[in-house]
């Protein structure tokens, strides 16, 4: 016999034992965890139980104790409702009041006067009162709750007599909760059913379940026995041990059940490991009997292979025989490996990091070389749409250095002048607004606004401009409540409706609609226009973007107007979007702001400045003081002037004026020492002083109200805007005339 059929016969001899004494252990194991499962089981049934009993306990207390209220005994209904409703207040369950005809009085979880149901069956209610106890009601539909409910009841005698029956009813869902506390261990089901077989509440399934009849098996255990254990099969056709008791104060049934799986998991597992191990007992015997007659072998061939791997250049798999001359062999044939695969791989990094370095030096390029055409573009365009203004402005201001201009001649040369500066400004305000945003330095000024009224005063002043007078306007809008800053919403308006205008040809229509979706307020420009071409839609808002570029710059523009709105809508926690179908189909722009979560009444047109008020102006500059104070003139405003500090503080004390306009970068005393100045002196202390300056950023404005002015302005400043910061100044003038 061989040396292999020996190693086999005692791994037989040995193996055979131990598989018959571990199949006997495994069976009692299995039994005995099945039987302290149970045991827990059914513990977890009675701890369930005593919990559902207190929740009734408390409302047979509560009760009780109303039965004995004297408002009851004396008949005051309504005072007993309130005292009720008082008792309730922050319980599960609510209170209702029966006749002995079954005639409900009262019921808390309704408001008080609410017309009241009869009892569908009476006879309970007679019935209770004549058997003098407490019961707990099988499952039932509530016609006020509108829900299955169950209820503690309490006869309530006077004087002796019958008078009254106290429901502490429950909606049945409240129990779900009170099951759902026991936290049994997942897969574990627990349910709670009525006298008659109808399930009151269940973790898992919940509410979905209140109102069904429990399995016939259970139902039947729990009517023959007080407590017990059952196995049956689920609506599922899973194999469930259910626990079962009853409760002390109702007579319900609580029963916990846990899939048959679970309870004999323990032991499976178990038996399942103990199989394992008794194959990998035998595979392991048959192995060793089987190894050792080939290890020599095996170890002879393993360094042949290492060899021929190590002369391909491939690392050498290291092998342990157990036999130490082979092991040193594999040994220092794995080395040699490793010391040839390292430099054959440090030899791979260095190219794939040379290729690595040469593509983000060609990438690194590239987009230095797109930023320089972008910069170069830019300052194009830059230049194009200064020039075109200044040359305008450049021109009219030799039509008015000419001796032989008419007078219409002049004032369409003012109006050019006019026309082109505000369009300086409106370049240099989306260049600085831009700046600012992209850093982070905007701050809102947040107030109440329609956005339906901002989007009417807009288009008033754009048809006072005469810009869509070529094209069909369509405005749609409903009241919309934000909170916003109004200077840039009209800002928001003013680049999407503009470049709708700009981009549609003459006759064109464009849609303008204000809506609410949900917690938001739409703002939806449509168009008939030229439309976005699909590889440009992507990047409409980026900074600089435009349409194809064309010579004569029909368009204009620095392509930075939808990269502010884009901006400015973040900034108010909103989104906005852009659609085309292609170049010719238009395009739709969708602007979505978060409704105030108020709704406020909004601010209607500012009332007209002047009437009668007066005004001090604190200017250095020669023209820009005549035009302020001939603009507030046309405004019918007093106006007073000074031309530094010291002048303009002696003639605030001297007139004592409604409002004063200071230039902050004045000679001598500048803008926040002259209000300093008048903010100290009683006689000039209630004025309504408003800085003018260049300079607008937060710190700038934060540093003119530390000062003590009442608002802070950036040049240059419009009529409109000057009128709206004067009108505080109005309403002081009007309250002293009354």
């Amino acid at each position: 016999m061989k040396a292999r059929a020996y190693l086999a016969l005692m791994a037989l001899a040995v193996l055979v034992p131990i598989v018959l004494f571990s199949t006997i252990g495994l069976d009692m194991l299995l039994r005995a965890e099945r039987a302290a499962a149970l045991r827990g089981l059914q513990e977890s049934s009675r701890a369930v139980a005593l919990a559902v009993d207190r929740e009734l306990a408390v409302a047979e207390s509560r009760a009780r104790t109303l039965a004995t209220s004297t408002s009851l005994i004396n008949g005051n209904l309504p005072e007993f409702d309130q005292r009720t409703r008082l008792a309730n207040e922050g319980g599960a369950s609510w209170t209702v009041l029966f006749n002995r005809d079954g005639q409900q009085l009262v019921n808390t979880h309704v408001p008080l006067g609410t017309p009241l149901p009869k009892r569908d069956h009476p006879e309970i209610g007679v019935k209770l009162l004549q058997e003098q106890r407490m019961q707990a009601t099988d499952l039932k539909r509530g016609p006020l709750a509108n829900d299955y409910v169950v209820a503690i009841e309490v006869p309530v005698f006077i004087d002796g007599q019958p008078r009254y029956v106290i429901d502490q009813a429950f909606l049945a869902g409240e129990f779900d909760r009170v099951l759902a506390d026991a936290k049994l261990p997942q897969g574990w089901i627990i349910g709670m059913f009525d006298r008659n077989g109808i399930s009151i509440a269940r973790v898992p399934g919940g509410r979905g379940m209140a109102g069904k009849p429990v399995r016939q098996e259970l139902y039947d255990a729990a009517r023959a026995n007080g407590e017990g254990i059952v196995r049956h099969l689920t609506r599922d056709g899973v194999d469930v041990y259910d626990a079962y008791t009853h409760s002390a104060l109702s007579g319900w049934t609580i029963a916990v059940g846990v899939p048959v799986r679970i309870i004999e998991a323990a032991a499976r597992r178990a038996v399942k490991m103990a199989a394992i191990g008794l194959v990998a007992a035998v595979l392991c015997a048959v192995i060793v009997a089987v190894a050792f007659s080939r290890r020599l072998v095996r170890s002879i061939e393993r360094a042949v292979s290492s060899a021929a791997m190590l002369g391909r250049r491939e690392m050498p798999r290291h092998y342990s025989s157990g036999v130490l001359e082979f092991d040193r062999l594999h040994a220092a044939l794995t080395e040699a490996g490793g010391l040839l695969h390292a430099e054959t791989e440090s030899r791979a990094r260095a190219e794939s990091e040379r290729t690595l370095l040469l593509a983000s030096e060609r990438a690194a390029r590239r987009e230095a070389e797109t930023q320089n055409r972008a910069k170069d573009q830019f300052l194009a365009m830059l230049g194009h749409e200064l020039r075109n203004p200044l040359s305008a402005i450049s021109s009219a201001i030799g039509l008015l250095d000419h001796p032989q201009a008419s007078k219409e001649a002049g004032e369409r040369a003012r109006a050019v002048i006019r026309r082109q500066s505000m369009h300086l400004a409106h370049i240099v305000d989306d260049l600085l607004d831009l700046s600012r945003l992209m850093n982070g330095k905007v701050v809102l000024e947040r107030k109440p606004l329609d956005l339906a009224e901002a989007l009417n005063d807009y288009l008033q002043g754009l048809q006072a401009t005469g810009r869509a007078s070529g094209h069909q306007l369509q405005v749609r809008s409903m009241p919309a409540p934000i909170l916003a800053d109004p200077t840039r919403i009209e800002q928001i308006l003013a680049n999407l409706v503009g470049n709708a205008l700009k981009y549609t040809p003459p006759g064109g229509c464009v849609d303008i609609a204000i809506s609410v979706d949900g917690a938001h307020a739409l703002l939806t420009v449509r168009d008939t226009g030229v439309g976005i071409a699909p590889d440009l839609l992507d990047r409409v808002f980026d900074v600089f973007v435009q349409g194809a570029d064309s010579l004569d710059r029909s368009q204009g523009g620095l392509g930075i107007g939808l990269a502010l709105v884009r901006q400015l809508v973040r900034l108010h926690g909103g989104e906005v979007s852009a659609d085309s179908a292609g170049i010719g189909c238009g395009s739709v722009f969708v602007v979505r702001l978060p409704l105030a979560r108020e709704r406020q009444a909004t601010f209607g047109p500012a009332q007209r400045a002047g009437g009668g008020a007066s005004v001090l102006v604190v200017e250095d500059n020669p023209d820009g003081l005549d035009m302020l104070s001939a603009m507030l003139s046309a405004m019918e405003f007093r106006v007073y002037e000074a031309a530094n500090g010291d002048e303009g503080v002696r003639l605030a004390r001297e007139h004592q004026p409604d409002a004063a306009l200071v230039d902050i970068g004045l000679p001598g005393l500048d803008g926040y020492g002259v209000a300093r100045s008048l903010r100290a002196d009683p006689r000039t202390r209630g004025m309504r002083l408003i800085a003018l300056s260049g300079y607008c950023q937060p710190e700038d404005r934060q540093r003119a109200l530390d000062a003590g002015f009442d608002e802070h302005l950036s040049k240059p400043v419009s009529g409109a805007v000057l009128a709206a910061a004067l009108g505080a100044a109005q309403e002081v003038t009007t309250r002293r005339v009354q």
